[in-house]
């Protein structure tokens, strides 16, 4: 018999993503597309603060676009909410313009 982890730290993102289930971010969606194109140039990986500083969306809708983006799997989002780092995955880069 196996015992649980109990040591192991609890994931806000643990949901299961069925591809046929994620939302697709159209290349059309221009805010939830400036969102990963900010987080692809300051290196990939930001905040929700930074993003809200360089972009023209507010604390709001950076918060519901980036939680449509890691449903869709574009970014994940690592960490406590207060302190959440936001990093892009293959599929943001993409969105981004980085992978052709």
């Amino acid at each position: 018999m196996t015992a649980n982890d109990t040591n192991r730290v609890e994931s806000h993102n643990s949901v299961s993503r069925d591809a046929e289930s994620a939302e697709i971010v159209s290349e059309h969606d221009a805010r939830s597309r400036r969102i990963v194109e900010e987080a692809r140039a300051i290196g990939g990986t930001t905040t929700r603060r930074d993003l809200v500083a360089r972009t023209d969306l507010s604390a709001t809708e950076v918060n519901d676009r980036l939680q449509k983006l890691a449903d869709g799997g574009y970014v994940d989002l690592i960490g406590e909410p207060d302190h959440e780092l936001i990093v892009l995955t293959c599929r943001g880069e993409h969105l981004a313009g980085g992978l052709r």
